[in-house]
This record gives structure tokens, C-alpha cells and sequence, in this order.
């Protein structure tokens, strides 16, 4: 499992209403771990692949850009590292079966 963590710079309530209004089009069914948060001068987020393969595949096609881009939501600074452990209500996710993205 990869994560990658993703930080905008801004209005932190004009941050997390494009972040809100962005994930209407990105289906629940496709977040195994996701999370987001408000910081003092924007907004975090992390965000979960399979893989870094999976992660560089994904977030450097033309439709999630342009997604990003119609909300607003660019020129993050974005970090990635492998998972060691994850938990979500309150079991460990990361030695789930991953099913390809």
C-alpha cells in the first residue's frame, strides 16, 4: 500500500469547499483509505494505491488533472511513501486484497 499526502495552501474554508465539491465526482466505492483536514493555512490530504505504480498511473492521467483543475485544487505539494500500517473502523486495512485500480 501506498500513501501519499497532499497539501494545499489557502483559505482553509474555500479549500475544503472545493475539496468537498471534488469528491461529489470521485465514487465512494473507490476510497480503501482517504482522509482529509482542515490545517491553519489550508488543507491535508491523504490519500491511499496499491502501489506507487498505481498512485504515478492514476494522479498523472489527463481526466484526474483536469478534475482537479475544475475544482480549483492545484499546485499542491505532494508527498508518497509505503504504508507500514492502516487502520479504518478499527481493523488493520493494509493486508486487504487490493483489487486493480
Amino acid at each position: 500500500m501506498h500513501c501519499s499526502i497532499w497539501r494545499f495552501v489557502g483559505d482553509p474554508d474555500d479549500l475544503e469547499r472545493r475539496y468537498l465539491a471534488l469528491m461529489t465526482e470521485v465514487p465512494e466505492e473507490n476510497n480503501v483509505l482517504h482522509a482529509a483536514a482542515k490545517t491553519p493555512d489550508g488543507l491535508i490530504m491523504f490519500d491511499t494505491c496499491p502501489s506507487k505504480e498505481v498512485f504515478d498511473d492514476f494522479f498523472s492521467g489527463d481526466e484526474v488533472k483536469a478534475l482537479f483543475a475544475r475544482h480549483g485544487l492545484t499546485g499542491a505539494q505532494v508527498e508518497d511513501f509505503p504504508v507500514i500500517a492502516a487502520y479504518a473502523r478499527r481493523s488493520r486495512i493494509d493486508t486487504l486484497p487490493w483489487e486493480d485500480a
